[in-house]
């Protein structure tokens, strides 16, 4: 065999390289994991950045976690072999995913703003097509709440939350299902009509 040809001969994939490559990876999908339970998701990073490009200082975070699907699916089954009230199970099972970031703000806040702040959310989750539902604003409180324009019903439901108390910020999301919640009701509901019934006789 000339020895020009083994020389310019494409190198063997070797079964370390298969292994490095698997390490690598899934190396990679670990930290991208852990990191997420640490990120807030897309919308509700826009809603505080909206708000915060609205009132002037530092905003120091405090904590952020974001606890998705899988995560709650996870933990929906592990709890299935644990004896809960009907009501916490029904959250458990209602909940498929939540997140929550609070922030503080540096130095203490200057007068607010509270209708400006309300108009540049809106501006930014209306680009996102999430519209205002809950819109309350007062001395040294403002709660806001925002549901996407499609998609939502009592089986798929997401919301996207602001509350701004004093110089503390707190911004959340939680998607889920409210079938399990509203069978809760249901069933209370029918215990108090057959109550009423039996103390009418």
């Amino acid at each position: 065999m000339n020895p020009q040809m083994q020389t310019n001969a494409a190198p063997r994939f070797r079964p370390g390289h298969l292994v490095l490559l698997a390490s690598v990876v899934l190396l990679s999908l670990g930290v991208i994991g852990v990191t997420g339970y640490f990120r807030l998701s897309s919308e509700a990073a826009a809603l505080r950045s909206s708000l915060m490009k609205s009132v002037p200082g530092t905003w120091n975070r405090k904590i952020a976690v974001h606890v998705g699907g899988l995560t709650m699916a996870v933990l929906r089954h592990g709890l299935r072999f644990v004896n809960l009230p009907p009501e916490p199970r029904a959250a458990i099972e209602a909940l498929h995913a939540a997140e929550a970031g609070v922030y503080q703000l540096q130095p203490e806040r200057p007068c607010i703003d509270r209708g400006a702040i309300i108009s540049a959310t809106d501006k930014v989750m209306a680009a996102r097509g999430w519209d205002r539902a809950v819109g309350v604003a007062n001395e040294d409180d403002l709660v806001v709440v925002y549901l996407p324009r499609k998609g939502v019903s009592a089986e798929k439901m997401k919301c996207c939350l602001l509350v701004l108390h004093g110089e503390t910020l707190v911004v959340a999301s939680a998607r889920g299902d409210l079938e399990p919640l509203m069978g809760i009701a249901r069933d209370r509901l029918d215990l108090r009509r057959e109550k009423h019934h039996l103390a009418q006789r």
